[in-house]
C-alpha cells in the first residue's frame, strides 16, 4: 500500500513553498519541501499570473524531487489579509430516535453552516467549530460516538475572504496542473503553533513575511480574531538601502546576516562592507548601526499588530505571544517583544526535518489542518492507504466548478468528501485484491512487529505533535478549512 500523503502549497509574500508530510501519531512528519522566489507574488496574493504559474510548477518539481512522491493534489492556505471571521449557530435534528453521532453528522452540521452564509464580495473558506451541544445539555468538542435524541448543534466561526483573490489563487494552482482538495485560512491553521495552555488562556501569534505582517488570537480553545498590516522585510530592507546608500541585494544580505532587531544588545564588533550606490569605495557597517534601523521598522510592526488588537477589545493576553514567519529569523526579534509586552514571548520555528526555519510554519500549520479536519470527520482511520483515480464524476465536479465559479469552494468540499467516501471502498476491496491472508502465526508475528514499531517510536514527538496531542479533534479545519498587560511603550494603550 502507498502512503497517504499530504501536500501544502503557500503562495507568500515573495516566494511559493510546497512541504510534502504524513500524519504521524499526533503529529507531522514532513518527508520533502521545495521553495521558489519569485515576482509573481506578493503578501499571499497573484501579481503576474504567468510567473506564479511557472513558480508553483517549479516548486513542485522540487518537492517531488525531495520527497520521491508524484504529486498532483494540494491544500492550499489563503493569506488572512482582506479577512472577516464571525460567529454562528446551528444544528441537525433526530427527532426523539436514539442516534450515534458520526463524522457524517458532523460534516453535515458544518457543511449547513457554510451553506447558510451569506455570500456577497466574500467567500467562505474555513468553517471551524467553537463547540458542539448534544441535546442542549452537553457542550464538548468532539461529540463523535456520543448519543443523541434530540439534537447536534455547533457554535462555529466562520472566516471569509475575498473572492477575486481566492478565485485568482484557484485559477493559478489549477492553470499549473493541479487539482485542490481543500483550502485553509492563516486564522484558523496558526492554531497548530499553539500550546494547549497558550490557546486557552488567550495568545497571539505573529507571522511576519516579507510583505505582510499576519497575526490572529486565540482564547478559550479557538480563534477569535485575526488580521494584518502591511510592515514588514521588506520595509526593514528598503529603510537599509536608505540609510546606508546601498543596493536592495546588499540590504538584504546585511539583514539576514548581521542585522539585529534590539539596539541594547546589538554588537559593535561585528563589522561588514557595504557597496555604495554613488562610490566605488564601500563603507564599512556595524551590527549597532544596523540595529539602530532594524528596530524601528519591526517595533512600527509590533506596535500596529498591539494597536489593531487594542482597537477589537483585545487587551490581555495571558497566554503570551509566538513569533514565526521568514522575518523571525532576524536575531533580537524576541528580545525587542519582551522589552515592549509583559507576558511570555517565543519564536516558533518548526522541529519537522528539513523544514525547520519560522518560514515554513504556515505551510506545516495546512498540514496539520488537513489531518485535523480528515480525522473529525473520519475520512482518515488509518495512517496509510492507496492512491485512487479520478473518476468521471468528479470530472464533472469540475465542470460544475468552471461553469459556476462563484459556487466554487463549495464544489470544491463536495469533492472532497465523494474522493474520501470513494477511498474508503478501495481500502476495503484492496486488502483482499492485494494480499494473501497470511496464517494465525504469521498475524501474530506481524502485530509483534508493529507493537516494536510503536514502542521504538514512542517518543518521537515534536513540539508542534506537543501542542496537538490532546486537541487533534478539537477544531475541524474543514475548509480550510479562519497574560497580564503589555508593558513599557504600549502600556498606557493598554492600561
Amino acid at each position: 500500500m502507498k502512503e497517504h500523503y499530504y501536500v501544502a502549497l503557500d503562495i507568500g509574500s515573495s516566494s511559493v513553498k510546497v512541504v510534502v508530510g504524513e500524519k504521524f501519531h499526533n503529529g507531522v512528519n514532513v518527508i520533502g519541501t521545495g521553495q521558489t522566489f519569485t515576482d509573481g507574488v506578493s503578501k499571499g496574493m497573484i501579481n503576474d499570473f504567468d510567473q506564479a504559474k511557472n513558480a508553483i510548477t517549479d516548486t513542485i518539481k522540487k518537492a517531488k524531487i525531495a520527497s520521491g512522491v508524484d504529486i498532483d493534489e494540494v491544500f492550499v492556505k489563503i493569506p488572512i489579509a482582506d479577512t472577516h471571521i464571525h460567529f454562528t449557530e446551528d444544528a441537525i435534528r433526530f427527532g426523539g430516535e436514539a442516534t450515534e453521532i458520526t463524522g457524517e453528522h458532523i460534516e453535515e452540521l458544518l457543511e449547513n453552516v457554510r451553506m447558510n452564509d451569506s455570500a456577497g464580495q466574500y467567500e467562505t473558506v474555513s468553517v471551524y467549530p467553537v463547540s458542539f451541544v448534544v441535546d442542549s445539555l452537553h457542550e464538548v468538542n468532539d461529540p463523535k460516538d456520543m448519543i443523541a435524541e434530540e439534537s447536534l448543534a455547533v457554535k462555529a466561526g466562520v472566516v471569509s475572504a475575498n473572492r477575486t483573490l481566492l478565485i485568482n489563487i484557484v485559477k493559478c494552482v489549477e492553470a499549473a496542473g493541479l487539482t485542490i482538495l481543500d483550502v485553509y485560512s492563516d486564522a484558523v491553521n496558526y492554531q497548530h503553533v499553539l500550546t494547549d495552555a497558550e490557546i486557552e488562556l488567550g495568545a497571539v501569534v505573529i507571522d511576519m513575511g516579507l510583505d505582510l505582517t499576519q497575526f490572529a488570537y486565540y482564547e478559550r480553545g479557538s480563534l477569535k480574531y485575526a488580521n494584518s498590516v502591511g510592515i514588514a522585510g521588506r520595509d526593514i530592507t528598503l529603510d537599509l538601502v536608505d540609510e546606508f546608500n546601498t543596493s536592495y541585494d546588499e540590504a538584504d544580505q546585511a539583514k539576514e546576516q548581521y542585522g539585529h532587531a534590539f539596539f541594547d544588545l546589538a554588537s559593535d564588533e561585528e563589522k561588514m562592507m557595504l557597496a555604495q550606490n554613488d562610490s566605488g569605495q564601500p563603507a564599512e557597517v556595524t551590527s549597532k548601526d544596523l540595529a539602530d534601523v532594524i528596530e524601528l521598522v519591526v517595533e512600527d510592526a509590533f506596535m500596529a499588530v498591539f494597536e489593531d488588537l487594542a482597537k477589537n477589545g483585545i487587551n490581555n493576553v495571558q497566554g503570551g505571544f509566538v513569533l514565526t514567519g521568514g522575518s523571525a529569523n532576524i536575531r533580537g526579534i524576541k528580545e525587542l517583544m519582551q522589552d515592549l509586552v509583559a507576558e511570555k514571548v517565543r519564536v516558533h520555528i518548526p522541529n519537522q526535518m528539513g523544514a525547520r526555519k519560522p518560514e515554513f510554519t504556515s505551510a506545516i500549520s495546512v498540514l496539520s489542518s488537513g489531518i485535523m479536519f480528515d480525522e473529525l470527520l473520519e475520512y482518515v482511520t488509518i495512517d496509510n492507504y492507496d492512491d485512487y483515480p479520478e473518476t468521471d464524476s468528479q470530472n464533472a465536479v469540475n465542470d460544475d466548478q468552471e461553469a459556476q465559479p462563484a459556487n466554487f469552494f463549495t464544489g470544491l468540499f463536495a469533492k472532497r468528501k465523494e474522493e474520501n467516501e470513494l477511498q474508503v471502498n478501495r481500502d476495503e476491496d484492496s486488502y483482499e485484491d492485494d494480499y494473501n491472508y497470511p496464517d494465525e502465526d504469521s498475524v501474530e508475528e506481524s502485530q509483534a512487529d508493529e507493537d516494536a514499531a510503536d514502542d521504538e517510536y514512542e517518543d518521537y514527538a515534536d513540539d508542534d505533535a506537543e501542542i496537538r496531542s490532546e486537541r487533534p479533534e478539537q477544531e475541524p479545519k474543514e475548509q480550510g478549512d479562519l497574560g497580564t498587560k503589555f508593558k513599557k511603550i504600549f502600556k498606557n494603550l493598554f492600561e
